[in-house]
């Protein structure tokens, strides 16, 4: 009876394992999909019909908390893109004539150019020690200089604004 006991126990032990295993994984598959910019994110529960995961939404997502929080990950941290996008909103807000003087003429297409830039500078080993900010400011910098006179008001403004030195 107590050797049943004991098996019954160890059995259910493992049964649980296994299914904190599965909401593991699945969580883990939900991060994966969330760290890759490119990609359209399924929903949560999508991804759990699809794998035929028997736990909730609800529970896979406590259990992404409970990763990020033993790995002390952040997932929302700002990237390069972000800046670039943010930089150039910052300019094109404060400096609404620049948009005719700049080669496309068109904010988007501009930014479009700017963001192969930046796909450039991330892709060259040696530029990995800088912050994606500073990379972000120096290819708007560097744009403005070579297609805008007077880019220098500009430059100093934005640095004002984004608070970083100069």
């Amino acid at each position: 009876r107590l050797l049943y006991s004991l098996l019954s126990v160890f059995f259910f032990s493992i049964q649980d394992q296994l299914k904190s295993l599965q909401c593991t994984a699945i969580s883990c598959l939900v991060l994966a999909t969330k760290t890759n910019e490119d990609d359209v994110i399924p929903s949560v529960q999508t991804l759990a019909v699809q794998s035929r995961c028997k736990h909730s939404p609800a529970e896979i997502l406590r259990m992404e908390r409970i990763i990020l929080g033993k790995l002390q990950w952040d997932l929302y941290t700002a990237t390069p893109m972000d800046f670039l996008n943010i930089f150039h909103a910052m300019v094109m807000s404060s400096w609404p004539h620049l948009p005719p003087r700049l080669p496309q003429r068109n904010p988007s297409l501009h930014v479009a150019l700017l963001t192969k830039q930046l796909q450039h500078c991330m892709a060259c080993h040696q530029l990995v020690q800088f912050k994606g900010s500073t990379l972000a400011l120096v290819i708007i910098t560097l744009e403005l200089e070579r297609q805008t006179p007077g880019w220098f008001p500009v430059i100093t403004d934005l640095l004002k604004r984004a608070q970083a030195g100069s």
